[in-house]
């Protein structure tokens, strides 16, 4: 059985409502799920800068020196993303910041082509991710400094921010994406449906499908009940076929 671009247009057609309501609900659902069931996370960032210290008097030198700092920014990430380095945080902060539960807050990243990383804190209260992003901010330039015997260090240079909205969850986004969802699945499930019902619908699925010829055909009509009794037949232009 093959689906012609009529039969799809039939199909969606006949199905608009039931794939609206899906739609609409799924939607709907996770709206409300993702606003009142989800605790809301805020991040607060804190940008630091590999400082090469090399005095660079030729294009060559200062190539090199903007390598030198890129390569070591990998490196940095890599010493500061350590237990040794979320303990010492641990120390400048309250009891209730262990060093577990800073290393699942805290997420370092490069910032592409340049001698720039960011430390990232997500929590729950966003006065604590900006008490963990200043923690960070005074604990890695000294943890850097003891670590390496080099010319490099680090500097900040965008300090944390106390976040205003959260960054997640974002419910419009989540309810657009199940309303998609809940379109392509309800019409994946009017296809399917239509697919495994073998009624005749159209009047040439008796000549294509079964090969015999249509002498006549059946209308169907629609009664209206009027307030006075009375009945009123209008023919739809949809036919049954009566086969001879």
């Amino acid at each position: 059985m093959e689906f012609s671009f009529k039969d799809i247009l039939n199909i969606i057609k006949k199905n608009v409502i039931f794939m609206l309501i899906v739609a609409i609900l799924a939607g709907a659902g996770a709206y409300f799920a993702t606003a009142l069931l989800v605790s809301p996370t805020y991040t607060s960032t804190v940008k630091l800068y590999v400082n090469a210290k090399i005095n660079a008097k030729t294009s060559y030198e200062e190539l090199y020196s903007h390598n030198y700092a890129q390569k070591m920014v990998a490196t940095y990430i890599e010493v500061l993303n350590t237990n040794h380095f979320y303990s010492k945080v641990a120390e400048e902060l309250p009891d209730k910041y262990s060093a577990s539960y800073l290393k699942s807050h805290v997420t370092f990243s490069e910032v592409a082509d340049t001698e720039v990383f960011k430390a990232s804190v997500s929590c729950n209260d966003p006065i604590d991710a900006k008490t963990i992003a200043d923690s960070v901010a005074k604990v890695a330039p000294q943890t850097i400094k003891e670590q390496f015997e080099s010319n490099a260090s680090l500097k900040i240079v965008d300090e944390a921010q106390l976040p205003k909205a959260p960054t997640s969850p974002n419910p419009t986004r989540n309810a657009v994406i199940a309303f998609i969802a809940g379109l392509v699945l309800s019409l994946i499930f009017a296809f399917a449906r239509d697919y495994f019902d073998v009624k005749i619908k159209y009047d040439y699925e008796m000549t294509v499908l079964c090969g015999l010829p249509v002498l006549a055909a059946v209308p169907e009509f629609n009664k209206d009940t009027k307030n006075d009794g009375k009945s009123s037949g209008s023919q739809n232009t949809n036919k049954k076929q009566a086969e001879a």
